[in-house]
């Protein structure tokens, strides 16, 4: 259950310049918006930025997508968090949760050179406006984030049951359903009664 320290700034997931956009913007069919620290989407946003924005991601090489994550929040806005945070330069706290005296010193100052502040501002600038850069220390209680696929099966079709009583196929081709039951126009005189000719 990693909490780390972060250099950079959030990334709104709305938004023209957000997330969302950027993911369908750039065909990342595979990528999750609404939680990039995933592997394939980190993946996917790297070779993508790398292609879009070769002068930025050339200068940060250790440019990484982190997400707040509370396992144990149910709450409504638990799952998706309206942003999540772009980071040049990333500290994964120990368990102790003491630093050691590099660490320390290494938050006084951003710890990153010139060429890279200015790449990681150019980005932020971009994807980020009136973001702030600076320090954030994030937990995530699940990195990986597992969550159950859904395998799709063509050879299930609905089920329903029929006025017998019995299940049937549902939109099968082989076996189309019994009798629909038509709403209109028979039933929609009850509600506004027959229209009177002229």
């Amino acid at each position: 259950m990693p909490v780390y320290m972060l250099y950079g700034f959030k990334w709104p997931r709305a938004g023209f310049t957000g997330i969302r956009v950027y993911i369908v913007l750039h065909n990342l069919e595979d990528a999750t918006a609404e939680y990039i620290q995933a592997p394939i989407t980190t993946q996917l946003l790297l070779e993508s930025f790398a292609k879009t924005e070769p002068g930025i991601v050339s200068r940060l090489p250790d440019l990484r997508f982190i997400e707040q994550y509370d396992p144990d929040d149910i709450s409504d806005g638990a799952v998706s968090k309206p942003y999540a945070y772009v980071a040049a330069k990333v500290i994964t706290m120990p368990e102790s949760g003491a630093l050691s005296m590099d660490a320390e010193e290494l938050v006084k100052e951003s710890g990153l050179d010139n060429n890279a502040m200015e790449a990681l501002t150019e980005m932020r600038d971009k994807y980020a406006a009136g973001e702030k850069i600076g320090w954030y220390i994030v937990y995530n209680g699940d990195p990986e984030r597992w969550f159950p696929q859904i395998e799709e099966d063509d050879d299930e079709s609905m089920m329903y049951e029929d006025e017998d009583g019995e299940a049937s196929d549902y939109g099968s081709a082989s076996q189309p359903p019994s009798t629909p039951t038509t709403f209109f126009p028979q039933k929609l005189t009850q509600f506004f009664g027959t229209k009177k000719s002229a």
